[in-house]
């Protein structure tokens, strides 16, 4: 059952087994698993629902219903989340990517995480691909801008390859930024949702938790307010008292649940050791006609650049073919006046390559006065160094395919016309508010491990301060866990999910 707020007209006392705060890819499969279980299962998700013709295709309506935009504190990197049922799987571009082993490797080594290995998830990620539909794109899929990158690194003398995704059906319109109004693409919405709703769970959305209230020792219940649908504005209290307490709120909203909450940490690392997987963009413009906007928008990636270091896990940086939509692209686009309307005049011949880089856990997520999240990051040397260098390469790839010009995301605009001019990245640098740079996979804000003194949660993602409080989405992981953690997050999930309920007496009597 989903109970949208237009139905409520007074408070709400709620009372179930397992209560989940997010409805995204992760707390779709323990909402899934705990109810088709048996256990009573109520779901908060503060984003509203949409599907079918609410999934109008319209930006100046979807990007503000469906994403949870915000900045770093200095304002120099944008992060979007998904704000509505189904949370990031709504709105992502569909890629399904699995941990690499070295990865689960450096884990056990660094942070002495013995029980996540290659071989115990993967019959977790092997579940959760069969949920998802998940396949390879084939090439016939590739739309024109993935072919320019797959132009440009076979020129180069390169290895490329498809993405796996979870798409059924797909009549590729190119709109997957903005939800799919047709149910192709297999959002949780699709699949775990409906399954759990079957089996008896209810969904509130338009429902937002503010606190989390125990005893010192557990969690109790959730206290939460719901919303106006159309406004946003409070419209009445909820509160669920549950055995358990699953929260999925996202790896910015989670720590600032727990933070509100005052959850026992005795490592202090709640909001600490922020990963943001930095992106940013290189277009190219072409002389024929590429309308890059039609097709699947991402499927082509080169991982060249990547390598898993069993000290440090993922490093390096990705290069992926990625096309947006038209008011997307104009946030991006650099320059002011004529020059700026002559450059979009040019969208339908532009090709773009997203930059991805592997960072380190340099950020962190505070709360101010009025309990709102502060988020701040300093990129490092090492990952400012690696962003210049994708910038270059995507440059030189783009050249090799054919483009005529290439600009960078600069907000001096950084036209060039060679490759000889490239140089124009090693003198700008990277410098916070001077290049569009954003994220995405957001990680890293409840570290797990083995020990209290050093991570939130532990191998379970059971927090160390509250004995049935669990956190299972990308806050948790201890490093960078793949290039798109959402196959990551769901695959640990499904495996927080099997150890509550092999553990039923403990946690429900």
């Amino acid at each position: 059952m989903i109970i949208k707020s237009d139905n409520i007209v007074s408070d709400i006392k709620e009372s179930a087994d397992v209560c989940i705060v997010g409805s995204g890819p992760a707390g779709s499969v323990m909402a899934m698993e705990m109810a088709e279980a048996g256990l009573s299962v109520i779901v908060l998700e503060e984003g509203g629902h949409f599907s079918g013709s609410r999934l109008n295709m319209r930006e100046e309506d979807m990007l503000p219903a469906l994403y949870n935009q915000r900045f770093t504190k200095d304002l120099s990197i944008a992060l979007s989340q998904g704000k509505c049922l189904g949370g990031g799987s709504l709105i992502n571009m569909a890629d399904s990517v699995r941990t690499p082993d070295g990865v689960f490797r450096m884990w056990e080594k660094r942070f002495g995480i013995t029980d996540i290995s290659p071989d115990t998830m993967k019959k977790y990620f092997d579940r959760a691909e069969s949920i998802l539909k998940t396949k390879k794109i084939e090439e016939a899929e590739l739309n024109n801008n993935n072919l320019v990158l797959k132009k440009g690194v076979e020129r180069a003398g390169y290895t490329g390859d498809a993405f796996y995704h979870n798409r059924e059906g797909c009549i590729e319109c190119g709109y997957c930024l903005l939800g799919c109004p047709y149910g192709h693409k297999q959002a949780t919405t699709e699949n775990y949702i409906p399954r759990a709703i079957a089996s008896g769970a209810k969904f509130y959305v338009n429902a937002r938790a503010d606190k989390i209230v125990g005893d010192g020792e557990r969690a109790e219940k959730v206290a939460g307010t719901i919303l106006d649908g159309k406004t946003g504005m409070d419209k009445a209290s909820i509160e669920v008292t549950a055995k358990v307490i699953v929260i999925a709120a996202g790896t910015i909203n989670t720590p600032q649940l727990l933070l509100k909450s005052k959850i026992p940490d005795e490592s202090g690392l709640i909001g600490k050791n922020l990963i943001l997987q930095p992106y940013t963009m290189v277009f190219g413009l072409f002389d024929e006609e590429l309308k890059s906007y039609r097709g699947i928008p991402q499927s082509y990636y080169t991982d060249r650049y990547e390598e898993v270091d069993e000290d440090r896990g993922l490093t390096g940086f990705r290069l992926e073919g990625g096309f947006t939509l038209p008011g997307q692209v104009s946030t991006v686009v650099p320059g002011f006046g004529e020059d700026y309307k002559e450059l979009m005049t040019e969208y339908s011949r532009m090709a773009n390559i997203m930059v991805l880089v592997f960072d380190g856990p340099d950020g962190s997520v505070s709360l101010n006065r009025f309990g709102r999240p502060v988020i701040e990051y300093e990129m490092k040397g090492e990952t400012k160094a690696d962003m210049v260098r994708a910038m270059k390469e995507s440059a030189g790839l783009l050249f090799a395919a054919g483009a005529k010009k290439v600009m960078f995301t600069y907000e001096v605009p950084a036209v060039i016309s060679d490759p000889s001019e490239v140089s124009i990245v090693d003198e700008r640098g990277i410098e916070p508010c001077t290049l569009t740079i954003m994220s995405f996979h957001i990680q890293g804000t409840c570290r797990m491990g083995p020990d209290p003194k050093t991570s939130v949660v532990d191998s379970y993602l059971e927090c160390h301060g509250a004995k049935n409080l669990f956190v299972v989405d990308g806050s948790v992981s201890p490093s960078t866990s793949s290039s798109h953690n959402m196959l990551p997050t769901m695959a640990l999930s499904h495996r927080t999910a099997d150890y509550i309920l092999a553990n039923r007496g403990r946690y429900f009597g």
